[in-house]
């Protein structure tokens, strides 16, 4: 049966005491993920770089169609390439690591969902070409989680945030950000903490389906508890967060947040790790940043 508003609410009340035990577990999980993609980084980088060209002859008729308002036409969209090759090594990988995964039936998240023990995670794979920026994340409200602080027409429901922007010397709202996923999730009678990370796979592009993986960088948001509320709140935190790449009239409720890595760096750096293709290996390298400046 699913959870009843009063069993929600015990819980969230006690959740709330257990901040530094969700924040030891994304540090955890972290590291448990970056040893996943090092394992399997060989292997993803002969699929996503290699394979495409030798299977030339098979797809270059047909190839994936453009999107996205800002493409350049540039290079072929590895958008689903990457992602199916990506996600189906950590999968085979994870699996093989922990005998006790599983996934739930979860309909709305990111592109990889499972639990382990006390936890669910959310990994998103963000493909990155050579015009996009490196060094943030654009994240929509589904892939988020949010404070949970309160329940109704029978589920959980988050506050939602104001996203600011300058104008002059005035800061304004430019829109009120409503993440989508909860702070914890009850399932058989067990409590899982929400756990979100993203992966951006970064590749050039030197010839027609010629666009190799030149690193990776696994990056994790904090739980909204710990985003959102005291004495953490890192919401606020200078320069984390900014106005997604939307149109205006989209309703707020859609609207997707930028979370730019440096930020995330600050707060912790174990929350950012890059993994380097360095000929035909891979090097772990920490993120460069300025201490001031955002």
């Amino acid at each position: 049966m699913p959870v009843s508003k009063n069993e929600y609410l015990i819980h969230r009340s006690e959740i709330g005491m257990r901040r530094a035990e969700i924040e030891s577990l994304e540090n955890v999980y972290m590291g448990a993920l970056f040893s996943v993609l090092l394992a399997k980084a060989d292997d993803i980088y002969r699929d996503f770089t290699i394979q495409p060209h030798e299977l030339h002859p098979f797809w270059i008729n047909y190839p994936p169609e453009q999107r996205g308002r800002a493409s350049s036409g540039e290079g072929v969209p590895w958008l689903e390439l990457g992602e199916k090759t990506i996600s189906s090594h950590l999968l085979q990988e994870l699996s093989k690591r922990y005998q006790n995964i599983t996934f739930p039936g979860l309909p709305t998240g990111s592109d990889i969902r499972f639990s382990i023990d006390n936890v669910l995670i959310h990994l998103d794979v963000k493909l990155t070409g050579p015009n996009d920026n490196h060094h943030e994340l654009v994240v929509p409200p589904n892939q988020v989680s949010g404070d949970g602080a309160n329940w109704q027409n029978n589920g959980v429901v988050n506050s939602h945030y104001p996203v600011y922007f300058q104008r002059g010397q005035r800061t304004e709202i430019n829109y009120n950000f409503q993440p989508k996923l909860p702070p914890f999730y009850i399932g058989d009678g067990k409590l899982l903490f929400c756990l979100t990370f993203f992966l951006k796979a970064i590749y050039e592009v030197t010839n027609f389906g010629v666009q190799p993986l030149t690193h990776f960088e696994l990056a994790c948001v904090p739980n909204g508890l710990l985003m959102f509320e005291p004495p953490t709140k890192y919401w606020d935190f200078p320069g984390l967060i900014i106005a997604g790449k939307d149109e205006k009239n989209k309703p707020d409720d859609t609207k997707r947040i930028r979370v730019r890595f440096d930020p995330l760096a600050q707060i912790a750096k174990w929350r950012c790790r890059k993994l380097v293709r360095d000929g035909i290996s891979w090097l772990q390298v920490e993120r460069e940043f300025k201490e001031t400046g955002f």
